[in-house]
This record gives structure tokens, sequence and C-alpha cells, in this order.
């Protein structure tokens, strides 16, 4: 008796194992140029989006969970640097509207933080829709950033801002592509 019950505990186990292994299975396939030709061809800027997903110099391309980690780490990297720029660039203006402008955009860019901080929790506990959810939700405060500024001065910081934008859509792509709905 004891060999049949341990012959079907491990059938189950195995059954089980199988069962769970191919819902995650596709998140852990190498990327092909396919891969990236369907995450990126909707993408404001194709070539961004194909160059930043290549540019984990660990791996050609590593599958959709680590382009997802390669996409935050960019994001969060291009997030700091604005938020310097942001700074150094209050710092020299004597123009009170435009010191505020780029106060609006400082405390948005605050909250990007906050939620890159929240979607790197995410990402390491496996919750993809939740990577997804938050960069949707920086994409917001990005768009109120450049609504915000509306002078010629400002020219640097909208590139900045455009660039922490592309991170984050492509971010969007590639987390999507992780989802349920992916």
């Amino acid at each position: 008796m004891a060999p049949s019950f341990s012959l079907s505990f491990l059938l189950s186990f195995m059954l089980t194992i199988l069962l769970i292994c191919p819902t995650h299975a596709h998140n852990n396939v190498q990327v092909s140029e396919k891969v990236l030709y369907d995450i990126c061809h909707n993408h404001a800027d194709y070539s961004f989006c194909v160059k930043a997903l290549k540019s984990d110099p660990s791996a050609s391309l590593p599958d959709l969970v680590g382009l997802t980690n390669v996409s935050i780490n960019l994001a969060d990297v291009a997030t700091n640097k604005t938020l310097e720029l942001i700074a150094s660039l209050k710092s020299k203006t004597s123009d009170p509207l435009l010191a505020s402008q780029y106060e609006s955009c400082r405390v948005f860019y605050g909250h990007i933080v906050h939620i890159i901080e929240d979607a790197k929790k995410a990402w390491k506990a496996g919750d993809y829709e939740t990577v997804f959810v938050k960069a949707g939700g920086i994409l917001t405060y990005n768009v109120d950033c450049s609504d915000a500024l509306t002078f010629k001065e400002a020219s640097s910081l909208r590139e900045a801002n455009k660039e922490v934008y592309n991170c984050f859509t492509t971010l969007l792509r590639v987390s999507k592509s992780l989802t349920k709905d992916g």
C-alpha cells in the first residue's frame, strides 16, 4: 500500500507542476527579433524602443521578465537624471513663472520616483499586472509635466521629459506582454 500511495503522490505532484508551469512559460522564453518587433512596432519611437530593449550588456536578448527589468532600470535612470536637471534649471532661473513650472515638474517627478519603486517591488514579486498599471500611471505624471512647460527656455527639460516618456512607454509595452491580456 505504501508504494502505491508514494506513486500516486508523485504523479499528483508532477501533474500539478505541469499544470502550473505552462502558464508562466512564456515569461521565460528568449525574446526573438519578432517579439521585439511586436513590442515596439506601435511605439512612438520604434528605434528608441528596440535600442533600449537591446541595451542590456549581460544578454543579447533576455526573456520578457528580463526585458521588463531592463526597462524599469532605464526608466529609473532617466527619471533621476531628469530630476537632477529640474533642480539645476530651477536654481538658475530668475523668472518666477518658469521656476513655478519647474517646481510643478519636480513634484510630478517625485510621484514618478515613488511609483517606480512600487513597480520594482511588483517586478521582484512577479506581479507583472501591477508593473503594467504603474507604468501607465507614471505616463500620466510625465504628460502633466509636459503640459506644465510653456516657456521656450524649458526646451532641455522637454527633451529629457520626452526620453522619460519613451522609457516608460517601452516599459508599458514590455510589461503588457507579461500580463494575462498581453
